[in-house]
């Protein structure tokens, strides 16, 4: 009786999901939207229906269960979409793919570094989009590159790490349960004047709000693996300044700006160098960057800055130098930019530490 019930819903699953079909209008163009005013965003009706034909495939058993839907998703060439339905691993393929390239192809870097910084970024992601989906908005939405556009050897490649780990989130011990990390990530980090060192910013310094997995951490591969790294993105945004023209013969040996918060960001279009004040001529790719003092091709004293990002959570430049040149895996690329967060396994509740349950998390969550 049974079996012959769950027969019986199949066949209606498919017998709904083929009215829909037929009856959807003919041509559809699916929506394609940029700019800033993401407000009243229109779903493309055939995204729509093909998003609820997916849910119904599922919901009877019909369909992969290794599916995720991105509220709000640059899709590349198609601009921002809503409510986008993709298979898991190609999700994060795809995104991951976006933000570090084909990394395993270079010569600083090998397959095993690689792999393990592709899995970082990857489980980096899928937390992300996870809290996202549940506090976000718009304005967050990460681009997804369609995996039929990845170089074929470098898609494999990327396949075979993340394909592990696609279930894995990043959560934190919220006093009450478990909650998923919004686990953001930048290119690069840069100098942190609060702890005079190369790395990562606290979300309390960046933005005011203090989140206890988003902490200041020392990331000693900044300038390093952002030489390399500035290539994947195929822009080079480091960047020389002008020369103190009132000053030729008094090279650089300081810098800051003289307004500056703790954590590096500059607040103010005004920068100081050896205690004088200018007003820099090129606008800075980021808000938080470092300083170096070199010459020119003619051996005139310049300085130059480095940085890409709001410089908090995990470093992509710092989690490539730690898997290459440190042999870091990427649990422990993860554990050095998220502090205290474990992972969780989403598919069934369960964390690295042990003794929690699907149920109370989701009880937690929702």
């Amino acid at each position: 009786m049974k079996i012959k019930t769950h027969i019986a819903k199949r066949l209606a699953a498919l017998a709904l999901a083929g009215f829909m079909i037929a009856s959807a209008p003919q041509a559809l163009a699916a929506d394609t939207i940029g700019g800033a005013d993401t407000a009243q965003i229109p779903v493309s009706q055939e995204l729509e229906q093909e998003n609820c034909i997916s849910w119904l495939l599922d919901l009877f058993g019909l369909g992969s269960k290794d599916k995720i839907t991105v509220d709000y998703l640059n899709v590349k060439g198609q601009g921002l979409r809503r409510n986008v339905r993709l298979n898991l691993v190609d999700c994060l393929v795809g995104i991951t793919y976006t933000e570090l390239g084909s990394i395993g192809s270079y010569a600083e870097i090998s397959d095993k570094a690689a792999a393990e910084a592709w899995k970082a970024q990857a489980i980096a992601i899928h937390s992300y989009l996870e809290y996202q989906n549940q506090y976000g908005s718009s304005a967050n939405a990460l681009t997804y590159t369609p995996v039929d556009q990845i170089p074929a050897s470098t898609r494999r490649k990327m396949e075979d790490a993340i394909e592990d780990v696609a279930n894995l989130i990043l959560v934190y011990d919220n006093g009450r349960g478990y909650s998923v990390c919004d686990a953001v990530f930048s290119c690069s980090a840069g100098y942190n004047t609060q702890t005079g060192v190369y790395g990562t910013c606290s979300a309390l310094d960046a933005w005011g709000n203090d989140v206890p997995y988003l902490q200041s951490v020392e990331s000693p591969y900044e300038e390093k693996y952002h030489n390399i790294l500035r290539r994947v993105v195929g822009k080079d945004y480091r960047m020389v300044e002008y020369n103190d023209s009132q000053h030729p013969d008094e090279p650089y040996v300081s810098a800051d700006t003289s307004h500056k918060s703790l954590g590096g960001f500059v607040q103010y279009n005004t920068l100081v160098v050896n205690g004088r004040s200018y007003r820099y001529l090129n606008q800075f790719v980021s808000s938080r960057y470092c300083f170096d003092f070199t010459a020119d091709e003619n051996g005139v004293p310049v300085m130059a800055y480095y940085g890409y990002g709001h410089g908090v959570g995990m470093s992509q430049c710092g989690a490539v130098g730690f898997a290459q040149e440190r042999g870091y895996d990427y649990r422990e690329i993860l554990s050095t930019y998220y502090t205290g967060a474990v992972l969780m396994d989403s598919s069934d509740g369960s964390i690295s530490s042990g003794g929690w349950n699907l149920f109370d998390w989701l009880f937690w969550w929702l």
